[in-house]
């Protein structure tokens, strides 16, 4: 037996099942199944965990002490991990890990930064201590792949890219399985911005009481008739990855701004949400940077909220705490997205200055055949009001979600129940003839 299965194998027996460890060709094999079996509304992802261990040479020849921080390693994955998730230590440095039944891409990249958390302190063991560096490449089934092998590969080119770029972790999404975005799209992309082709479409947030939208939330979009079609996610990875999120989040605030100006403040919207990115959160410019924006089109902090998810705030947390006050003391109201994915920690929630929490839709969605996911709605509304923040539930499409909703408590609601996304004028359209009834569409 290799000493990956060795470690395997004891993990198994002490942490009673909890995480299942295998060797490597195991690993592959149940990845291969998962994937014949895996469900078109479930996302599965591959991620491949480089280890710059301070005892490499140790671990690689298999001595006691090193055996046993190799051990405590992988217990600690363990425990950022779900019970479903699997994990095979290829070699001393290597790990690869498959989570098998995610509602969306995003919780992928929340796993890899609480790995990462995980693995922070020094490993101990007699008189032996060892540090850790840590690099994740992700690829998520089905974008960057249908097969094992595939999935895999493209992790492993996404590892590369973060080792290279010194970054903690990196997304592949493209389909070829090289772990690298298809050139065309990045031209696209670069194409587009510069040619001021990207739209924006808005989504209202409707107080579940008085029924009246009190504020809207700004989609980025791919033109429809623009070739190759791109998603609104792959369109922000992309910018992200290649140096052209700055302007992507330029674009989306300068025609929110123009928009709001032109016609939507006159239809009543005062606040409009724009997303915030991992990078353009960790970029000590962002406020000057907003600013200048306000400035250009003579607006107000208050008319933009800035939506944050969990993802990108726990990447770097104490920088994210330290740049959401600097923006709390420009006048910018904030929100944490996505929230309740269950990879990231509560522990930071009374150290962020915000002002609202939004429910993840993988959780809304099925609350009314899913009691565990009732009970967690219930549970963060209930934590929000705590806070005395203000709870936005957003994928509502139907009126019994709506009811359930309404009956917790929760504050707004955001979804096809009353309407989908829209155009600036299409959105005037619809305000004018909103009365709080249901979308019939």
């Amino acid at each position: 037996m290799n000493i990956a299965g060795l470690w395997s194998n004891k993990l198994a027996t002490r942490l009673l099942g909890a995480v299942q460890f295998d060797a490597t060709h195991a690993l592959y094999q149940r990845l291969a199944a998962d994937l014949e079996l895996a469900r078109s509304d479930s996302t599965l992802a591959v991620l491949i965990v480089s280890l710059a261990r301070s005892d490499l040479v140790g671990a690689t020849l298999g001595l006691p002490e090193s055996a046993a921080i190799s051990t405590e390693l992988l217990a600690r994955v363990a425990v950022a991990l779900h019970a479903t998730d699997y994990v095979a230590l290829t070699n001393a440095d290597e790990l690869w890990i498959v989570l098998p039944a995610l509602a969306s891409a995003t919780i992928a990249s929340l796993a890899a930064t609480n790995i990462a958390r995980a693995l922070e302190g020094a490993l101990l063991s007699g008189a032996l201590t060892v540090t850790l560096r840590t690099r994740i490449g992700i690829a998520v089934a089905p974008s960057s792949g249908g097969t094992a092998i595939g999935l895999l590969q493209a992790a492993s080119e996404a590892n590369k890219r973060a080792r290279s770029q010194n970054l903690l972790y990196c997304v592949a999404t493209d389909t070829d399985g090289t772990g690298l975005h298809n050139k065309d799209l990045i031209v696209a992309l670069a194409s587009a911005l510069a040619l001021n082709q990207l739209t924006i479409a808005y989504q209202p947030k409707v107080d579940v009481v008085l029924k009246k939208v009190v504020s809207v939330e700004a989609l980025i979009r791919w033109p429809v008739d623009l070739q190759p079609a791109m998603s609104p996610m792959t369109l922000v990875e992309i910018a992200e990855q290649f140096g052209m999120i700055e302007d992507l989040t330029r674009h989306v605030l300068h025609t929110v701004l123009r928009e709001q100006s032109m016609m939507l403040a006159e239809a009543g919207i005062q606040r409009i949400w724009i997303n915030l990115s991992a990078g353009m959160l960790a970029d000590p410019g962002l406020p000057d940077f907003l600013q200048q924006a306000l400035d250009i089109w003579s607006a107000s902090a208050s008319t933009i909220g800035l939506e944050i998810t969990e993802s990108a705030v726990i990447n770097d947390i104490e920088q994210s705490i330290t740049m959401m006050h600097s923006l709390s003391q420009r006048g910018f109201e904030m929100a944490i997205d996505d929230f309740g994915t269950g990879y990231s920690s509560l522990a930071y929630l009374r150290r962020f200055p915000i002002s609202e929490l939004k429910i993840d839709q993988m959780f809304v969605r099925h609350m009314n055949n899913s009691e565990p996911d009732t009970q967690i709605v219930r549970t963060i509304i209930d934590l929000a009001h705590n806070f005395k923040l203000k709870v936005v539930a957003e994928g509502v499409e139907d009126a019994p979600t709506l009811t359930l909703l309404a009956q917790m408590g929760c504050d707004q609601i955001q979804g096809y129940v009353y309407a989908k996304p829209m155009p600036a004028k299409a959105l005037v359209q619809w305000l004018a003839n909103f009365s709080g009834a249901l979308s019939m569409d």
